[in-house]
């Protein structure tokens, strides 16, 4: 018994292919180390990524090392089944299977980064998370409530912070410099850390600054309102208590002082002016603080425990100005959100194993918003949001691991109750309760050491949050929304087959899915308007939405030292209309890359890549009127990029590269403005 128990905790610590005949047999010959990076979000335990029956996209930490780094989506570019929107420079989002925003689970080490005011639609949230402090990003594909609760409906994004590390009983330290250039921009970043401690007590801090400028367009225009800056800092302290214990305690910030929401502030498609004079996001910004615990000591009821209390700040305030410059907006608006969570696994025999817990989170919105006439004189005006509204859940979750020899079988089960209380005195019934059961099965079959073939089905939820049920106010579009307090949740049922190989030199991954979305949540035109002409909108529950597609990806590496690297991903999404079938809405078009790297020597690499993306011009009724969207359709495009990377030395590299060889004028669907045009890249990394 406690041959196997050691073995499902620890056996992705090997990270090495293993003959699922004979799981303790370990071959030296075996690649997968370097092909099958660990992740612990698809099960909650650590598990290689080629031995999980989901879709993952791992970005390692020497990835991380050597990609384009502004914001923490930037980093997901070029991952296989994740698109990036980008409305302004400040802000990005991942998306995933079709869905964006709350249909995504956003996490720091496992804890919450969506808000009760998330919008199911673009949002800046994510890219108050630091890039720097990241040692790992995983993203499961695919709808995984059972272990991380309501919103995770198109996949989860899980942000692994960096965790210091040392294994002496002596005091020692390391620390890292970086900072680059962009032309394209005008950007300066940089980036101090430092890691310090011994194999008691160990602590990293890190500051990061960024001086983003104008951006400049394959076209040779310039954008205005385009320019920012941000600031953040984090510091991690470790306490090892025991051999199989330690507390981990964790503060991030991140503040940007005032982003320009560009696409309020520049001419739309469809638009003959732009919305605003002035439309600052001022500021926005994260507070994050994390205690953990874990434990490694077997007891009857685990063998392995981990504990989690969190508290978030966001902060989204806003000051704005329309075109005529009549009057003044501003508002304050945050999100206090507390969570605790607790997941045990047990080995409960040779061939099986359960991952079980609890979790629970209470968000409160604050929200308050002011207008001043030019001449001074104000105005009252309703908050964006229920000031003091809340949302409540509490949940419990169990997943069960069954192997029978090449076979791993796993169902899992999650019952969630929600308690929404919009605190409004206009509505008469303004508190929500929703009981939800989500699950799901998978099937995994180890063909041999390398090759994996996988099956899932499950359902997903997500309950209306705030934003969707008691949003009030002008939104950008002419737009001016009103509350519904009488909204469904959202639910998918998704099916995914999958095929996995890592070894031999090569890793690769092929994955085919099918999804239906019932009671979708989307912003509607009533069909009235406001005094001003204004047209009112209000979160609906539409339609059924079938979404279904294929992800590819491919990495094949030479003996001398070179690594041919491909992906691509196709996303067909069908919404049901009251006039028949119809493009579902902000639909991806296919997207991918190809690339390859190579050696030169011990001290010169190069690396060259073609991004591209097809034409879409399957647009809803919804993305027609978004004066992101070209009406004709989103033009597809290819793009090149080239860089060098010097390892001066064992501790400093320097890279040289050039994006967007060709000036391509290009815009990434659904996004707010056009792509940076040819770039010039410079940055500096120095560890000590």
């Amino acid at each position: 018994m406690k041959k196997a128990t050691l073995l499902l905790l620890l056996v992705s610590l090997t990270a090495q292919s293993q003959d699922p005949t004979d799981p303790t047999q370990i071959t030296k010959n075996d690649s997968v180390e370097s092909l099958s990076p660990l992740q612990v979000t698809a099960s909650k335990t650590a598990t290689a990524s080629n031995d999980t029956a989901t879709a993952v996209s791992v970005v390692t930490r020497d990835e991380i090392k050597n990609k384009p780094n502004t914001l923490l989506p930037d980093l997901l570019r070029q991952e296989s089944g994740v698109y990036i929107q980008q409305t302004t420079p400040g802000q990005a989002i991942p998306i995933i299977r079709g869905l964006k925003g709350s249909g995504n689970v956003h996490l720091v080490d496992g804890m919450r980064v969506n808000t009760a005011f998330f919008r199911n639609a673009p949002n800046q949230y994510l890219a108050l998370v630091d890039s720097f402090m990241t040692s790992q990003i995983e993203v499961v594909r695919g709808p995984a409530s059972v272990l991380y609760g309501g919103d995770a409906l198109g996949g989860v994004v899980n942000v692994l912070t960096h965790t210091p590390e040392f294994y002496r009983s002596e005091w020692d330290y390391t620390g890292q410099l970086f900072t680059s250039w962009d032309s394209a921009d005008e950007k300066w970043i940089s980036h101090v850390g430092a890691d310090f401690g011994n194999n008691k007590i160990a602590s990293t801090i890190g500051l990061s600054y960024q001086d983003i400028g104008q951006r400049t367009t394959g076209s040779g225009q310039t954008i205005p309102f385009t320019a920012y800056t941000s600031r953040s800092f984090n510091n991690k302290w470790v306490f090892n208590t025991g051999d199989m214990s330690n507390w981990t305690f964790d503060l991030q910030y991140t503040h940007q002082p005032a982003t320009p929401r560009v696409d309020n502030l520049v001419v739309g498609f469809g638009e003959s002016e732009p919305e605003s004079l002035v439309y600052l996001f001022q500021p926005n910004e994260r507070q994050f603080a994390h205690l953990k615990y874990s434990t490694a000591e077997m007891t009857h009821w685990f063998d392995q425990a981990n504990y989690h209390l969190a508290y978030q700040k966001i902060t989204d305030n806003r000051y704005s100005q329309p075109l005529s410059g009549s009057r003044t907006d501003t508002e304050q608006n945050h999100s206090d959100l507390l969570t605790f969570q607790a997941d045990w696994n047990k080995a409960l025999d040779d061939n099986s194993m359960l991952v079980y817990g609890i979790d629970t989170y209470l968000d409160t919105i604050s929200s308050k918003r002011q207008r001043v006439l030019a001449d001074g004189t104000p105005v009252p005006r309703d908050s964006r949001y229920p000031d003091q509204s809340t949302m409540r859940q509490i949940a419990v979750f169990a997943d069960w691991h069954q192997y029978v020899g090449k076979h791993e079988f796993t169902t899992g089960l999650r019952l969630s109750d929600y308690a929404i209380d919009l605190n409004s005195p206009d509505i008469d019934d303004d508190r929500l309760n929703l009981t939800d059961l989500t699950w799901h099965a998978s099937w995994l079959y180890r063909i041999n050491s390398n090759d994996r073939v996988f099956v899932n089905i499950g359902r997903g939820f997500r309950p209306p949050n705030i934003f969707d049920l008691g949003q009030v106010g002008e939104r950008s579009g002419n737009r001016f929304n009103i509350i519904n307090p009488n909204l469904e949740p959202e639910s998918v049922i998704s099916f995914d087959l999958g095929f996995k190989h890592a070894g031999n030199g090569w890793q690769g991954e092929l994955v085919a899915f099918v999804s239906r979305y019932q009671d979708v949540i989307a912003s509607v035109e009533t069909g009235a308007m406001t005094a001003d002409g204004m047209n009112f909108v209000q979160s609906q529950n539409i339609n059924e939405v079938d979404i279904y597609g294929l992800e590819g990806e491919l990495n094949y590496y030479f003996d001398a030292g070179g690594h041919l690297f491909a992906n691509f991903t196709y996303t067909h999404g069908t919404e049901e209309t009251e006039d028949g079938d119809g493009p579902a809405d902000r639909i991806p078009p296919t997207f991918g890359v190809i690339g390859y790297q190579q050696d030169l020597n011990n001290t010169w690499k190069v690396r060259s890549q073609v991004r591209y993306a097809s034409t879409q011009d399957r647009l809803s009724d919804r993305d027609l009127t978004d004066p992101r969207i070209n009406p004709f359709g989103t033009g597809g495009f290819v793009v090149y990029d080239t860089h060098f990377t010097w390892q001066h030395s064992i501790n400093s590299q320097v890279r040289l590269g050039v994006e967007n060889i060709f000036d391509k004028k290009y815009r990434e669907h659904a996004s707010g403005l056009d792509a940076p045009g040819r770039n010039y890249h410079v940055s500096f990394y120095y560890d000590f």
